[in-house]
């Protein structure tokens, strides 16, 4: 009990202090970093959202297709994911080369799809990253601008305002860059996933043309 006491005043703390940076000397750079988390999160619920609308395939329909070559019910069982785009250009084909050439066409423009705006995020992680070092900079040239000239009293306030400002960007700069760079490994893998099975279908189908 006295340890989420603790914690949750520990909490309140740093949330008041993230607060208070935005009217403090390194407030460009909180701002800077605001912005870029707000890109992050429209990018990772646009994708989520994206891909909660792709079905997931069953597991027999590359089966249908290479066994029975049932491309009817592949069709059906392929309602809703990406693949199917793929399979139909190809099925408008009569030869193997002829399905590759219109397979290849339309799982490029597929996978500019899935893949869209997913490496911004790792640009996102890295320029939130940078921006909080940057103002981490910016802190400490504040905080030992002018000491020589200042008394002993504005001396203390201006290096507690100084140093507080460097390390508050810079844990704003992790909070947003490390949950950006970890979403881009997440929605990354998820793409590259949805792409192999588009692969598998297009090779299964090549493979069943004269």
């Amino acid at each position: 009990m006295i340890a989420f006491s603790i914690s949750s005043i520990t909490g309140v703390c740093v949330v008041s202090q993230l607060l208070d940076a935005f009217s403090g000397p390194a407030a460009v750079f909180m701002y800077a970093i605001t912005a870029v988390m707000a890109y992050t999160l429209a990018v990772i619920l646009e994708r989520l959202y994206l891909f909660s609308r792709i079905s997931s395939p069953s597991e027999n329909t590359l089966h249908l297709l290479k066994a029975t070559q049932d491309h009817d019910k592949a069709l059906t069982q392929l309602e809703g994911h990406p693949a199917l785009s793929i399979l139909k250009a190809g099925q408008a084909t009569q030869s193997t080369e002829q399905a590759w050439n219109a397979m290849i066409a339309e799982a490029t423009l597929t996978e500019g799809t899935i893949r869209k705006r997913i490496a911004s995020l790792a640009t996102a992680g890295n320029i939130a990253t940078m921006l909080g070092l940057l103002g981490t900079v910016y802190g400490l040239i504040f905080a030992l601008d002018g000491l020589d000239q200042a008394s002993a009293v504005e001396r203390t306030a201006q290096l507690s305002q100084g140093i507080a400002a460097a390390m508050i960007t810079t844990a704003y700069g992790l909070i947003v860059g490390v949950p950006a760079l970890m979403a881009h490994r997440a929605l990354t893998s998820k793409a590259e996933s949805i792409l192999r099975y588009c692969e598998a279908v297009a090779a299964t189908l090549a493979s069943t043309k004269t």
